[in-house]
């Protein structure tokens, strides 16, 4: 199937009405305070998982759930990027998760997990994106330590640009090995949209209390 050409991207500010796009360019220096986040991670545990290939890019279905502050999030679906989408102080890096939950009213959260190169890690993502493997622990998808994250509203990264989009972004980071870096990019080369201006938006700084 063909997938969605990053090389047009411009144009993809004109398929939406949102005038806060994402993703955007992390500034520690412009960052505000946020109230602490307490995160239970237990109900993301191993889930059946099935690949759907899309224009905008191969989605992996799957069920669990997070609860933040006492409030449930069911999750839907992951997919992965090629590169960064997010900055954090301008700088890149090597691929970006994006686990996409629906909120209790019915909006969609998404939950960003910055992948970085550890030759150590075991293989983790190749065999499911080759279908070799039909379940996934999603814990395997969460860095060891959480106790950072930046919160901020957007839109998906993809066209149409659906707004009112809430984002977690994860400031440890998972480590990933070549494997599966050179899987990305096989896949998905370069599949990462540019930053977008931050304008008025508050983006927030919280210490997260993490449970598992």
């Amino acid at each position: 199937m063909e997938k969605l050409n990053y090389h047009y991207q411009d144009a993809w500010r004109h398929t939406t009405t949102a005038t806060c796009q994402s993703p955007i360019d992390v500034v520690a220096a412009d960052l505000a305070e946020g109230s602490p986040l307490r995160i239970d991670w237990s109900k993301l545990q191993t889930s059946a998982v099935r690949k759907d290939e899309q224009v905008i890019g191969d989605q992996f279905f799957c069920d669990g759930q997070v609860m933040i502050n006492d409030v449930t999030y069911d999750l839907v679906r992951f997919h992965i990027h090629d590169g960064y989408e997010h900055l954090w102080n301008g700088q890149g890096g090597p691929a970006e998760l994006h686990l996409v939950f629906t909120r209790p009213e019915g909006g969609t959260f998404v939950l960003a997990v910055f992948l970085t190169l550890d030759e150590q890690a075991e293989t983790l993502f190749r065999p499911i994106l080759k279908e070799e493997k039909k379940q996934v622990n999603l814990q395997n998808f969460l860095p060891a330590v959480v106790t950072e994250a930046v919160t901020y509203v957007g839109t998906l990264t993809t066209p149409p640009l659906k707004k009112d989009v809430h984002w977690l972004l994860l400031k440890e980071t998972l480590g990933i090995n070549t494997e599966d870096l050179v899987t990305f990019t096989q896949a998905y080369p370069d599949n990462h949209r540019d930053v977008q201006p931050v304008q008025e938006r508050e983006v927030l700084w919280h210490q997260v209390e993490s449970m598992s």
